[in-house]
């Protein structure tokens, strides 16, 4: 349709006003006056034009509009318009759509009808209207707001919420390093994984990571493997198995047993939270990898430069994270990016809660290494001005408590809170001590400064914090080493800085840390600035780190971005860049690199570059590529220089399985919510809200990384779609629960269009305006102008039907046959009394010829 039926449309159009495909006013407007038709202009037939008096009308069927209340968007919904009557079909406001637009119907009697029974506004809601805008699509309800039901700024009801179908999932991230020098290969290879059953609204997880190396081989490790369930009355989740605890009060932990808490996320917008970006600078093509808790939770390649990762998904809220990076040469540097809360206030009455009972999954071997704990964190806001909050933390040998209180005042937010904690170490006194915890936080508006302090400060030796209490106890009683000898941080101080600068934004952060039994302190820090101007891009930074033993590593990096290819970069984005860095104690290294993307979306990126290092005068070349397409993602990378060679090769991507088959797509997360959009026939059409994912040959695609508990809406775009089919809609709204796989299913026409001339017995077209109707009396398309018809995936072998009038000689009936190329021959459309007369015979029938294009 689109490349050879442009006339037709334009065509039909002139006589869209019969065809719903946008249905008309549901409520009168009070100014719009009554049109008269004179049919006698349909020369001398009896085209029943009452319908069209009154503005466009509605004809009776199902529809997609935007749904409005009071002027504000509710969301997309599919409404039922019905005859009643009128010349207009009205639309049908279920008990079900009043609840989603935010009608109190708590007082309605009876409390408990059919939801899809039709409500009249206008008697139920004094005062209230409707008016539907066919230029728009806006199905608009004016309400007084006494009718409605206070509703939070974001919030979704409950009743919204979709536990989604029975799937199966499965996530692969792999990830393959080779690095040569000397003649002598290191390989190492990483491949995670997340496998995941959706049933009965209970979601089971698994994760777990493959890690291979030329010196540690081949090395297995189950990360997490659990289920959960939704406590929808509590706002809550319940875990149970293989998890880790949440950071945000104690320091987290891994855990096998059984969580309970609040989830946030369920929560409306105005009652609302972190994982840190890791930063750094590559020499080369480099393999970065990042631990969390001794876990390999993340590995990728990047190209020379900075980088920035955003996307992790660690296995709590809290746990420094330690990133090692390796260069194409062999070299390894090794730094932590501190991960802790900033203070956490609630508003007035509001409350959180977690419980945790199980046992320690942990390292260590022997009679201690895997207790038994509980922990329980309570957190309430008591006013406006005080967040009160404490929690406890037992096991064998050991216990703790902690009290505090936030505080939100104008020069920032405080929280402070003090922990004691005894503990018995086998062969040991008793240890005992006190913990004093300062955090700080602040938003300066005027110079739009984001200050985040975290101090923490240990006032005895005898504190142990419940890891430190399980490794002393653990060491103890294989008398492996005196307890006193664990390192244990006694004072850490922390502080990020955000301040943007004219184009730019100027970033710091900083640890300092000292321990008990050991001299020296670990300070990491880190500063930088970016910016942008008229030519291109620019950054500086500067890092220093030093370890407690007094080793220390300074760098400073400078980088010029510049896009090449004028004003329509963004279209097809191509830069140059020049990368400058001096290591302490090490010489100078430039490296220069032109990167850019290529394909529809954006989806193809690749780079070249070439670096020089001052410290073995080498020179070296290298190449990356990335893929990121509607089945998944593909990189690799390639470098050589003197004496040492790289190579990698990674992808990543997801699979579903479910009742409609297998789906494969991009690569989605353990507890996010999927969409599993279903177009049957809409192969090549893309989801325009993630780049690259199309739907496939069976109809169906992935979108990653819907909210949960919020509306989110999947569009569709069939530009690339074949001719023989068309979306009837191209927007669904899902409201899925976390983890949920949801199915968005948009109704498509499937089948080749159809382009003919109608005549009847005597010669003359038939009437336009005219509707067109299958064999199940179903409307599918409507006479336009010279009896010309235009239908789609209807079947040949079926007779259609126009009706133009309610007399009983207002309807007749033809078939029709197709060239294969859209064109189509209609027989004679005779009516009923008259269809046996002009019945197919061995003498060929009277046929109209096909409309030319």
């Amino acid at each position: 349709m689109r490349k050879h039926y442009g006339w037709a449309i334009v065509l039909l159009g002139m006589t869209s006003a019969a065809h719903a495909a946008a249905p008309q006013p549901a409520a009168a407007d009070p100014d719009a006056q009554n049109v008269q038709f004179d049919p006698s202009f349909f020369a001398g037939q009896t085209v029943d034009v009452t319908r069209f008096e009154h503005d466009n009308p509605v004809m009776p069927g199902t529809y997609m509009v935007d749904l409005y209340v009071n002027g504000e968007l509710i969301g997309h919904r599919s409404v039922n318009f019905a005859a009643h009557g009128k010349s207009s079909a009205q639309p049908c406001l279920t008990r079900g759509l009043l609840e989603a637009a935010g009608v109190d119907l708590s007082q309605w009697q009876p409390a408990k009808a059919d939801e899809q029974q039709c409500v009249n506004l206008a008697e139920r809601i004094p005062g209230a209207s409707l008016h539907y805008d066919s230029s728009t699509q806006h199905l608009e309800l004016s309400i007084p707001q006494i009718a409605l039901r206070h509703t939070d700024r974001g919030w979704i009801p409950p009743s919204r919420w979709d536990a989604g179908i029975t799937a199966g999932i499965l996530k692969y991230d792999f990830n393959a390093y080779r690095s040569m020098g000397n003649g002598a290969p290191d390989d190492s290879m990483y491949l995670g994984l997340m496998a995941g059953v959706n049933v009965g609204g209970w979601r089971f997880r698994e994760r777990s990571a493959l890690n291979y190396d030329e010196h540690g081989g081949m090395q297995w490790q189950q990360l997490d493997a659990y289920a959960q369930h939704d406590l929808t009355k509590w706002n809550s989740t319940l875990t149970l198995g293989d998890s880790s605890t949440t950071g945000d009060t104690f320091d987290s932990f891994a855990l096998r047993g059984i969580q309970l808490g609040s989830d946030e996320r369920m929560l409306p917008d105005s009652e609302l939270g972190y994982a840190p970006v890791v930063r750094g600078v590559a020499h080369s093509n480099a393999k970065v990898e990042i631990r969390q808790n001794g876990y390999v939770i993340y590995q990728t390649t990047v190209s020379p430069g900075p980088f920035a990762i955003r996307d992790l998904n660690p296995t709590g809220y809290g746990g420094d994270l330690r990133v090692t990076i390796t260069e194409a040469d062999g070299t390894k540097r090794t730094y932590s990016v501190p991960y802790a809360t900033v203070p956490q206030l609630l508003r007035a009455g509001a409350s959180r809660y977690n419980f945790a009972v199980g046992q320690y999954r942990g390292y260590g071997e022997g009679p201690h290494a895997r207790p038994y704990v509980f922990q329980g964190i309570y957190r309430r806001g008591i006013n406006n001005l005080i967040t009160g909050y404490g929690g406890i933390q037992a096991s064998d040998g050991y216990m703790s408590a902690l009290l505090g209180a936030a505080l939100n005042t104008k020069y920032g937010a405080f929280a402070l809170d003090v922990t004691g904690a005894r503990t018995s170490i086998p062969y040991e006194p008793t240890q005992t001590g006190m913990s004093w915890r300062l955090s700080y936080a602040k938003s300066l508006p005027k110079t739009d400064t984001n200050l985040t302090v975290a101090a923490y400060r240990y006032s005895t030796a005898g504190f142990y914090s419940l890891q430190d209490a399980i490794n002393a106890r653990t060491a103890a009683s294989l008398g492996s080493f005196p307890a006193q000898a664990l390192y244990r941080s006694r004072s850490r101080v922390q502080l990020n800085i955000n301040q943007p600068i004219g184009s730019g934004s100027l970033y710091a952060m900083g640890s300092l840390t000292d321990y008990w039994n050991r001299q020296g302190k670990d300070l990491q820090m880190q500063i930088g600035y970016s910016g942008t101007t008229h030519w291109g891009g620019y950054s500086l930074s500067l890092q220093r780190v030093r370890d407690s033993f007094g080793n220390v590593n300074n760098q400073v990096y400078a980088s010029v971005s510049i896009p090449l290819g004028g004003s329509r970069i963004d279209h097809h984005p191509l830069f140059s860049d020049l990368d400058f860095s001096v290591a302490q104690g090490k010489s100078t290294t430039f490296n220069t690199s032109a990167s850019g993307t290529a394909g529809h979306n954006n989806e193809w990126s690749y780079g070249l570059n070439a670096g020089y290092s001052g410290d073995n005068q080498s020179k070296s070349v290298g190449a990356y590529g990335t893929y990121n397409g509607p089945k998944g993602t593909v990189n690799a990378s390639a470098s050589a220089g003197s004496g040492n060679s790289q190579l990698s090769f990674g992808m990543s991507g997801s699979a579903v399985v479910h009742r409609g088959g297998i789906t494969f797509g991009q690569a989605v997360g353990a507890d996010d919510a999927i969409g599993l959009v279903r177009a049957d026939g809409a192969k090549g059409a893309e989801v325009t809200n993630t780049p690259g994912v199309k739907v496939d040959g069976s109809g169906y695609a992935i979108v990653p990384f819907l909210t949960p508990y919020r509306e989110n809406t999947l569009v569709l775009d069939p530009s690339q779609m074949s001719d023989n089919a068309e979306l009837e809609e191209t927007s669904e709204d899902v409201v899925p629960r976390a983890g949920a796989v949801v199915e968005a299913k948009f109704a498509t026409k499937v089948g080749a269009p159809v382009v003919m001339r109608v005549k009847q017995a005597n010669g003359e077209p038939v009437p336009m305006g005219a509707d067109v109707l299958d064999v199940k009396r179903q409307k599918v398309g409507v006479v336009g102008q010279g009896g010309t018809v235009y239908v789609r995936g209807v079947s040949a072998k079926d007779p259609l039907t126009v009706r133009w009038s309610k007399q009983p000689n207002g309807t007749c009936s033809f078939g029709f046959t197709t060239d294969g190329k859209g064109h189509g021959i209609a027989q004679v459309c005779a009516a009923p009394a008259m269809q046996a007369e002009h019945a197919p015979s061995t003498t060929p029938p009277t046929v109209a010829k096909a409309a030319q294009s």
